[in-house]
């Protein structure tokens, strides 16, 4: 940008923040007194804090500044003026808002993708590659396919978060998140889930093909030459077709190797190479003559499955087999697609957030550690809490201890709470996550013992019924909601987040019921004094990563400008997917009970934003037809005050009513104008001019 960009900036920046909480982005003071916005809060004259406490300075926030902060962390959207009148006539209409914009249908596909995002981190099943699949199917990959592998790792990174919106959307309590069977699936999900059922894996990391022991004369041949088969011929024994599959890249199956080329090829029984086959890959084979055929990843027209076998979402019920049943076998695509196939039968047990592949995949064990990471991280994404040697539990027994590692009085605090606990994952899954065969640990059903509940658990049902059940369960979600509405903790003493944690369990633990209470509580609007705003102040945060992109998608019409979605993203004309992946984004660490959530600016962040908004303002001004999006905004430079107004209130976010507005507005025309003036055209200036309102605090921050 022009040194006159920077100097405008500058100006604009000190004159939105002169109305606004803080200078800068980072920990701002707090309110002593202010409007009250919720009518069961705590009374705004009387400070908060123990006596003797320093009370912080405190101002309070208008309507102008917290409404558009509720709204944006829910939907992505800049307030109306309409909206920001309402609650400045009466606070207590914030609520009836937070409702609309969670339920109507011009906001609710906006809320339910923001949500998806928050489950998705909060039940720690993203974060994941490819590679991290890797012990659930050692010694291979769970896919080699690179076509399908982004999809497949986005289905399992999906897939949970969107079972839980389905469940809070039917009105189900969160705590059903704890002990669900049934989990959103697309066809491709549940060819992998039934995979790894045939797929077992032991503790010493011996492989068990169950598809080879049950189909042992079972031959699978590939073919191009043939043409295309249908899934019907193939998947039906009585057909001369049976288990013959088309794939086009056999015509090149010499890639394989010297000596490899041939149409058909064929393959003996094996669950990898037919998992391989439908996600468009040949696996690595033994010749006629002895050869070694390498694996081969596969083109993206050699995947038996299809686009929408990545994207059509239902919820699939898991059980065990009954006394002779087989289990659901995994290469029944058909089925799969069917809408009328809602259950896989399967003998790994799947119950709640903590035994699905992603979690699995994030936290990973071994010989050594024996499921105790994964059941830390099961108790930090369930209660908010970690074994930390402060448990004040006193376990009357220790079943499942490692004398070993428990043997010095410095580990034995940990130790007593955390095998016992970890001894029911351990006694269910082996240390590659399939059945536990080993009898060592398959008959130690282990103890729940963690902060002050002791319970017997004989299945991870069981475990799922005690974490949906123990006290810790309502306010460490409340406070996972709370670091993502205001990028850090509620005090857990605070009265009025003991209020908000009151109303969600009173309400059944209704999620729906804690969004509103705690998004319209001044604990989010910092509208009247808290005892959390006066021991830690106000934080104003970056709009990191998803609350950026979801900003410039829903306010701007774009259906994935950063690049964000597998599905979706195509090779892009703009750097923006390259850009967005150094910009900070919500996290979370091992043995961690808070998230990681970067606060605050930096040159990095200053460069990355730069260049996102200028590559919008190349999309969305003077863009010739033929070159447009599709739903996405578009500007002319023929009529620079329209397109700033917009700027203003769509792009910054500020109502017409807000008093940063006219200000805003003023600078921006200058800017325009003194761009035209040294000669820049108006379609460049105009792009200048809407850098400028992309880049101001009230676009790149959450809570100004």
């Amino acid at each position: 940008m022009s040194r006159t960009t920077f100097t405008l900036l500058s100006t604009l920046a000190a004159s939105m923040l002169a109305g606004a909480v803080a200078c800068d982005m980072g920990q701002a003071p707090s309110p002593q007194t202010g409007p009250q916005s919720n009518p069961d809060a705590m009374d705004a004259s009387t400070p908060p804090g123990p006596p003797g406490t320093t009370v912080l300075p405190f101002q309070a926030d208008p309507p102008s500044v917290y409404v558009a902060k509720v709204k944006n962390i829910l939907v992505g959207m800049p307030p109306t003026d309409a909206e920001v009148k309402a609650v400045e006539a009466d606070p207590t209409q914030l609520k009836t808002l937070i409702d609309g914009w969670m339920t109507s249908a011009e906001y609710q596909p906006l809320y339910t993708q923001k949500m998806m995002t928050f489950f998705e981190l909060a039940f720690q099943q993203t974060q994941v590659s490819l590679v991290d699949f890797a012990d659930q199917v050692f010694p291979r990959q769970a896919d080699i396919n690179a076509s399908t592998v982004p999809l497949l790792v986005q289905n399992a990174r999906e897939s949970f978060a969107r079972t839980v919106l389905d469940l809070v959307s039917q009105q189900h309590p969160l705590t059903e998140s704890m002990t669900t069977q049934s989990f959103m699936m697309t066809p491709a999900l549940m060819e992998f889930y039934a995979f790894l059922d045939a797929y077992q894996v032991d503790d010493a990391g011996k492989v068990t093909d169950r598809f080879r022991a049950a189909n042992p004369t079972v031959t699978i041949t590939v073919e191009a030459s043939q043409g295309p088969i249908p899934i019907s011929e193939t998947l039906d024994p009585t057909n001369a077709h049976y288990m013959t599959w088309y794939d086009p890249d056999v015509a090149n199956s010499g890639a394989q190797g010297a000596g490899c080329q041939g149409d058909p090829i064929t393959y003996p029984s094996s669950a990898t190479a037919l998992h391989y086959l439908i996600f468009g890959s040949l696996d690595g084979r033994t010749n006629g003559a002895g050869a070694k055929c390498n694996q081969y990843g596969g083109t993206p027209l050699a995947p038996q499955l299809t686009a929408t076998d990545f994207s059509t979402w239902k919820m699939v019920t898991i059980r065990a087999p009954k006394t002779g049943e087989a289990p659901t076998p995994f290469y029944d695509l058909a089925s799969f697609r069917s809408p009328t196939t809602t259950e896989l039968v399967l003998e790994v047990p799947r119950v709640g957030f903590f035994s699905t592949p992603a979690f699995f995949a994030n936290w990973v064990t071994n010989t050594s550690n024996e499921a105790r990471v994964t059941t830390n991280q099961t108790l930090i994404v369930a209660l908010g809490a970690a074994v930390d040697g402060t448990d004040p539990t006193a376990p009357p027994t220790t079943p499942g201890i490692d004398s070993a590692h428990a043997s010095q009085a410095a580990c034995f605090g940990c130790h007593q709470t955390l095998d016992p606990t970890r001894s029911i994952l351990a006694s269910t899954y082996s240390w590659n996550y399939h059945n536990q065969t080993e009898a060592l640990y398959a008959s130690q059903k282990g103890m729940f013992q963690f902060q002050n509940v002791i319970k017997p658990v004989n299945s991870v049902l069981d475990l799922g019924n005690v974490l949906a059940n123990h006290p810790l369960f309502p306010q460490a979600w409340a406070q996972k909601l709370c670091y993502y509405a205001n990028s850090g903790a509620c005090e857990t003493t605070d009265p009025e987040f003991k209020r908000v944690v009151s109303v969600f369990q009173s309400s059944g633990y209704s999620w729906s019921a804690l969004v509103k209470e705690l998004l319209s509580s001044p604990l989010t609007t910092n509208a009247m004094a808290t005892q959390t705003t006066t021991d830690k102040g106000e934080i104003i945060a970056v709009s990191r990563r998803d609350h950026l992109c979801a900003a410039l998608n829903f306010r701007l019409g774009f259906a994935d400008v950063c690049g964000l979605d597998a599905l979706t993203k195509a090779a892009s004309q703009t750097a923006i997917p390259e850009i967005v992946s150094g910009l900070p984004s919500d996290g979370y660490g091992r043995g961690s009970i808070a998230p990681v959530l970067p606060n605050q600016p930096n040159l990095f962040y200053r460069a990355g934003t730069e260049n996102i908004c200028e590559a919008v303002a190349g999309m969305t001004i003077d863009v010739p037809g033929t070159k447009q999006i599709p739903n996405v905004k578009q500007w002319s430079s023929a009529q620079p005050d329209a397109a700033i107004t917009d700027f203003v209130q769509l792009v910054m976010g500020l109502a017409p009513s807000d008093a940063r507005t006219a200000p805003a507005m003023a600078l921006l025309k200058a800017h325009f104008t003194a761009a035209t003036q040294t000669g820049a055209s108006a379609s460049d200036s105009l792009k200048s001019t809407f850098t400028l309102a992309c880049l101001a605090p009230s676009s790149v921050s959450i809570g100004l």
